[in-house]
């Protein structure tokens, strides 16, 4: 129960208007993000995976960007998540997945 109001709290704190504070959420999730189960209960909040795929596309805060992509990354390595992530517009991995032989079920 708690995990899941610091889990809502670190999303809605992406949209903050300051810095730092989005910057706190992303290293909340990143450390959260280092657990197979958590990275499958992140993807399935609305809305982490296009807040997360934002972060890491603004060039203009390199160090947000960072840290956006690499909990991406981590939750990239869990096989449930893929669909998660191509609905949210992060299509690697199911290419990746595609083009090197292995099947996948929607």
């Amino acid at each position: 129960m708690l995990e899941e109001g610091m889990t809502r709290l670190a999303i809605r704190s992406l949209t903050a208007n300051l810095e730092k504070e989005r910057e706190y959420a992303l290293w909340l999730l990143l450390e959260f993000s280092s657990v197979e189960g958590y990275c499958k209960k992140l993807a399935m909040e609305k809305g982490a995976l296009v807040l997360l795929s934002m972060l890491a596309g603004n060039l203009e805060y390199p160090a947000l960007s960072n840290l956006a992509e690499e909990i991406l990354g981590n939750i990239e390595k869990v096989e449930d998540n893929i669909e998660h992530l191509a609905i949210a517009g992060r299509y690697q991995p199911l290419l990746t997945r595609l083009s090197g032989g292995m099947p996948f079920i929607i």
